[in-house]
C-alpha cells in the first residue's frame, strides 16, 4: 500500500469533504475551491494532489478523522 503523509490541516479538510469514494471526495473539494481563501485553498490543493495519488482501496483503508484541539493548543 502506498503511504501518503497528510498534514493535520489536510486531514481535517478531507474529513469535512469526505465522501464514500476518493473520486467523490476530490470532486467535493474541487467544487469548494472557488469559495476558499488563500491559505485554505493551498491546503485543499495539496490534499487533492495527495488524494489523486491514492487508489480507491488505499483511500478506503485510511481514516480521516478530524483532530480535536485540546486547551493547550495541541492536537490529540
Amino acid at each position: 500500500m502506498f503511504i501518503m503523509n497528510f498534514t493535520v490541516e489536510e486531514i481535517n479538510l478531507i474529513a469535512i469533504y469526505r465522501a464514500q469514494t476518493n473520486e467523490k471526495t476530490l470532486a467535493r473539494i474541487t467544487a469548494a475551491l472557488p469559495d476558499m481563501d488563500g491559505d485554505m485553498k493551498i491546503i485543499a490543493e495539496s490534499a487533492s494532489r495527495k488524494l489523486a495519488g491514492l487508489t480507491e482501496p488505499e483511500f478506503s483503508a485510511l481514516s480521516f478523522a478530524p483532530a480535536d484541539e485540546d486547551e493547550g493548543g495541541s492536537y490529540v
